[in-house]
């Protein structure tokens, strides 16, 4: 295992003695040396908050990207702060689109106990097989809040569609409540801050960048007691046709 640490976009790393030994990779079935660590910092304003994740890939027909969760044409990403943490001004709030239909699926916990935004995209993918955004928020889990959670979701969805900035009757993203999906992260019991969250939409839309540090930002905005932001992209050519993920 080694990790690259020239240029300045990198930072160093240090490996403890547990990580050395091959049991720690067992899962993985492959040998220490089949391991590259990327540790790449974030290159904007949410590193300020925490850092970024190294990135540990095993070798295979791909390699790794800059970019994030923009790395791939036609994604735009943002993060902002949205006042739904309890405390701080972390970003709380994130966005990811695409410019078109994008091929969606999920993978949902098989607890009799789902959350509320759960529940909403397990009937929005049951009825399409793409979508054209992801809304997520941290601060507020919105799980174990019956109906009203629900509904809190179906308005977010729908608000996000139709965002407008002030005085203009233009929808910003021009798509439909049923393509967006909604994803909440932080307390259990605790319902979405909906005031702070619909109040911070048009700011939120009209920060998506196609950029790294668009998508740096919205990987910190999805974090809650997350030390590290953790968001990586790969390149891989399938038929001769590149394909980033």
């Amino acid at each position: 295992m080694y990790a690259c640490a020239p240029p300045s976009n990198y930072i160093p790393l240090k490996f403890s003695p547990e990580l050395r030994t091959s049991k720690n990779f067992s899962s993985f079935r492959l040998t220490k040396r089949d391991f590259k660590v990327f540790a790449v910092a974030s290159m904007n304003e949410a590193a300020n908050f925490i850092p970024a994740a190294p990135i540990i890939l095993p070798q295979g027909p791909w390699k790794e990207i800059p970019g994030g969760v923009t790395a791939a044409n036609g994604f735009k990403a943002a993060g902002i702060y949205g006042g739904l943490r309890a405390k701080g001004e972390k970003p709380d709030l994130a966005l990811v689109t695409c410019d078109v239909d994008a091929i969606a699926a999920g993978a949902f916990t098989q607890n009799m106990v789902a959350a509320a935004p759960v529940l909403y995209c397990k009937n929005v993918l049951n009825l399409s097989q793409t979508a054209r955004a992801v809304l997520i928020n941290a601060g507020q889990a919105n799980a174990a809040t019956g109906n009203a959670g629900y509904q809190d979701v179906i308005e977010c969805a729908d608000a996000i569609a139709k965002v407008r900035l002030s005085g203009d009757n233009i929808q910003l993203l021009k798509i439909k409540p049923h393509e967006v999906l909604i994803e909440s992260t932080g307390v259990i019991g605790q319902r979405i801050k909906k005031e702070a969250l619909l109040s911070s939409l048009p700011k939120l839309v009209s920060s998506l960048s196609t950029s790294t540090e668009g998508a740096g930002a919205a990987a910190v905005a999805i974090t809650t007691t997350d030390l590290v932001s953790k968001s990586v992209a790969i390149e891989s050519q399938v038929c001769s046709r590149r394909l980033g993920s």
